[in-house]
């Protein structure tokens, strides 16, 4: 299990879109060739039903299955203000066997900044650099930590085609992992036929026309981002939309600020998010889950489609389930009403 030196603990803050790479390469190089089932806690600080002594137990115990326990505390800005005095006494609590990860996408309390602070927790920052040369030296880091060597140019290569687009490196590098495996030693050629044309991708193009329920659109939508992108990479578009109405469903929210202190982000993007959220409903959103985690599969090999009929009959069926959340309008409820009348 690799050791973090003289560091125990880890804040992680910045941009949303790259807090979770960064959390996920710390937490694979802590985990090392550990079972991360077995050597791993997180705990979603949004969770407005989180019990404090399950944090306290996480950050006071020793690991029975391993030499040190990862405990990851998820979007720690946004605990709840009743919490907040107690998280930090767990903090300060924490045994010298447990390594703590923290994420955050907003402020913290100073009650908790300080109890990171008395830990000495060495800050990790998830922002976009605006230089050149040091959005490069970012991408190297980057191939460094999930394994790869690389020629000199591919780096450069991949600056000059994302810019400060961040956001994108993370679905390079997974369907780098799928296709070379870990440790491989990439060319430009390697890298090159996974970039797709240069600019960023929009993923509302494709969102709006599923939320809208509207089949035809998001079809013809989806063709578009295939041009510019991975399979896999749209893929993680939709999961990662669908995984954030999971984060916030059942919790009662109405507003997108109530939304965006649960997901980070601007307000107007987490509305959006909450009102599909709604449309869709709990029973609707976990059978939209249910089919990207199949369509994950069968990119993979699960099934003997190609990529392209994987991807337009999942896009198809999750643009149905958001239609069937939508009250009837026009047409439909005069077909409603003329049925209820029979």
């Amino acid at each position: 299990m690799w050791q973090g030196g003289d560091v125990a603990v880890w804040q992680i803050s910045g941009d949303e879109s790259l807090v979770g790479i960064e959390l996920a390469t710390l937490v694979d190089r802590l985990v090392g060739d550990g079972d991360r089932g077995l050597v791993v806690e997180e705990i979603d600080c949004t969770d407005q039903s989180l019990e404090i002594g399950r944090v306290f137990d996480a950050l006071t115990t020793m690991s029975l299955f391993a030499d040190r326990r990862v405990v990851v505390l998820r979007d720690l800005h946004a605990l709840s203000a009743e919490l907040i005095g107690n998280m930090a006494a767990a903090i300060e609590g924490r045994i010298d066997d447990v390594d703590l990860v923290v994420t955050a996408t907003g402020r913290l309390a100073k009650p908790i900044e300080d109890a990171l602070k008395a830990a000495r927790a060495e800050k990790i920052g998830a922002a976009v650099v605006n230089k050149q040369a040091d959005r490069i030296r970012w991408v190297e880091e980057k191939f460094v930590e999930a394994g790869f060597t690389y020629a000199a140019e591919v780096p450069r290569l991949v600056e000059a085609w994302y810019g400060g687009d961040h956001a994108r490196m993370a679905g390079l590098l997974q369907t780098l992992i799928s296709t070379y495996g870990e440790g491989a030693k990439l060319v430009r050629t390697d890298v090159e036929v996974f970039l797709g044309d240069a600019g960023r991708i929009e993923p509302w193009k494709l969102t709006d026309p599923i939320d809208e329920g509207d089949v035809s659109t998001a079809l013809v939508m989806l063709h578009r981002l295939l041009s510019d992108s991975h399979p896999l990479q749209v893929l993680g578009l939709l999961a990662n939309r669908y995984a954030q109405m999971m984060k916030i469903d059942g919790r009662g929210l109405r507003s997108g600020e109530d939304a965006a202190a649960v997901l980070g982000g601007h307000p107007f993007a987490a509305k959006k998010i909450l009102e599909q959220q709604m449309r869709l409903g709990s029973a609707n959103l976990a059978r939209a889950v249910s089919l990207i985690a199949t369509a994950d599969v069968d990119l993979r090999g699960g099934k003997d489609w190609d990529d392209m009929l994987v991807l337009e009959v999942l896009v198809a069926r999750l643009a149905r389930l958001a239609g069937s959340g939508r009250p009837a309008t026009g047409r439909g409820r005069t077909a409603q009403r003329s049925n209820s009348a029979r």
